[in-house]
């Protein structure tokens, strides 16, 4: 086993002065970075916004050039994430995550004066490889300030960035794209600019607020007022986390080949990996294509950007809804299962429909099965951050979940074919079919924790016998 002790740490703190800190982290850290995710999102999504303008005329490019462009993004990403990780525990979360909201939002700003095929390819891809280890890197600094019992609803709270963003991106891009012919910009070119501008406001964001570690609040810009926390206080942040698991209290180590091949010899990673493979498909494909698939119901194309909107704020409440009985029942499996279980019966039910149901009906019961998709990947990401054995499985495990994430998303664009429109019903089938797919990934998980749960109690009862220490940390199914 790869979790080790560190020194003995000793409560000396009130329920009431932890709770004060922990109040005081959810205030400074936890928006710090939803908003990051959300200014993420807003330049990897809005290009099914543009979509619905006249980028495929300007550029001359056709619906199949603009997913290719998608799937070069997703591919850099892919490609960037291991080696991302690798720098972040270099470099410090901190710096890493201000160098890459610098990076791509200059690229996303600066994809409004492309002009061609080509240059729409390069910024993409180079879009995606700036990206690339943002969230595993928020979640290692998650992991470092709060216990594994609260991982669950700031991981889901995290993600609000991704939902509020791909519903407030489309509500953005119905008033920007209101903008087309200003000063001589099309529409989609205002949306790129406003977008990748919010993404340089957020990294002098990161810059003057954003805390190293719980034992190193001072920011990175290094002035001391804006340091918001006390000796005793990160004394309490610190220890309060070891006592819950003391493997974090592991410095970061060097990572070689030999330990890198090691960590992903670990066959666990691997599963939660392909849970989100599997279940982030369906997400690939409703994220590029949901204003398309709405507006093909026959609204105009204001109206299905602002519609587009509704299944992400839905995803916000059902994700932080899930996580919360998630976190107080100390299980993640199963809720993992409802949650791939509920998109299945709305993907079903719009296979189904016959062809002279309205388009109300149709866009409401597309409405739910949006409002659950792709949250397997909140809560599959908060069980590996929880049962990570050290700070190397955790980085490197949620490298490997988001690029099973951008696998199942690189996949997804092709979900929604012209041929299958406006129907879909290949597609519909096909969603449910990978919730169930992911579904019994989840299963199979459960049971390898079970085993290796199981043989912690073996080896914790000779341990106890031999030393006369009891050893209480299991893994979560």
């Amino acid at each position: 086993m790869e979790r080790k002790p560190t020194d003995v740490v000793t409560k000396t703190w009130s329920e009431e002065e932890e709770r004060r800190v922990v109040r005081k982290l959810d205030c400074l850290l936890m928006p710090l970075l939803v908003l990051g995710f959300f200014a993420l999102q807003l330049d990897r999504s809005n290009i099914s916004n543009a979509l619905t303008s006249t980028i495929t005329e300007d550029l001359g490019v056709t619906r199949r050039d603009i997913s290719g462009g998608n799937q070069l993004q997703l591919a850099g990403i892919i490609i960037a994430e291991i080696p991302a990780n690798l720098l972040l525990q270099k470099v410090g979360s901190a710096p890493w995550l201000v160098i890459q909201c610098f990076c791509w939002g200059m690229v996303g700003m600066f994809q409004a004066f492309i002009h061609n095929r080509s240059s729409y390819f390069a910024t993409r891809f180079l879009l995606g490889f700036f990206e690339a280890g943002y969230i595993p890197g928020s979640m290692l600094i998650m992991s470092l300030f709060y216990k594994r019992n609260e991982i669950g609803r700031r991981t889901a709270i995290f993600y609000f960035g991704n939902y509020f963003s791909a519903g407030t991106g489309s509500l953005i891009a119905a008033g920007v794209l209101r903008m087309s012919g200003l000063h001589g910009l099309a529409g989609w070119q205002w949306l790129f600019l406003i977008d990748g501008s919010a993404t340089l406001i957020m990294c002098i964001a990161f810059l003057f607020l954003l805390p190293y570690s719980p034992l190193r609040t001072l920011p990175i810009c290094r002035i001391k007022k804006l340091d918001f926390f006390s000796d005793e206080e990160r004394h309490v942040m610190q220890s309060r986390v070891l006592l819950d698991d003391p493997s974090k209290g592991a410095k970061f180590s060097e990572m070689s080949v030999k330990s890198i091949l090691r960590t992903l010899s670990t066959y666990n990673l691997w599963t939660h990996c392909f849970i989100n493979l599997l279940g982030l498909v369906p997400k690939g494909g409703l994220q590029l294509y949901t204003p398309t698939v709405i507006r093909e119901l026959g609204f105009d194309r204001t109206t299905a950007n602002a519609l587009a909107s509704v299944p992400n704020y839905g995803v916000c409440v059902i994700s932080f809804i899930v996580s919360y009985f998630s976190d107080r029942m100390g299980l993640r499996g199963p809720w993992c299962i409802f949650i791939c279980a509920f998109p299945m019966v709305f993907s079903g039910v719009l296979f189904g429909l016959p062809s002279g149901t309205d388009r109300w009906t149709r866009y409401g019961i597309f409405t739910l099965l949006g409002s659950a998709n792709g949250i397997v990947q909140t809560l599959n990401d908060a069980w590996l951050s929880s049962n990570a054995q050290s700070h190397q499985q955790r980085s490197i495990g949620l490298a490997l979940c988001v690029i099973g994430s951008n696998l199942g998303g690189l996949a997804g664009q092709q979900l929604f074919q012209e041929e299958d429109a406006p129907r879909y019903t290949k597609a519909f089938i096909a969603i449910l079919a990978l919730y169930a797919g992911s579904m019994a990934m989840v299963g199979v998980q459960m049971g390898i924790y079970t085993w290796k749960n199981k043989r912690l109690s073996r080896e914790n009862t000779t341990s106890e016998e031999t030393t006369g220490e009891k050893e209480n940390w299991r893994f979560q199914l």
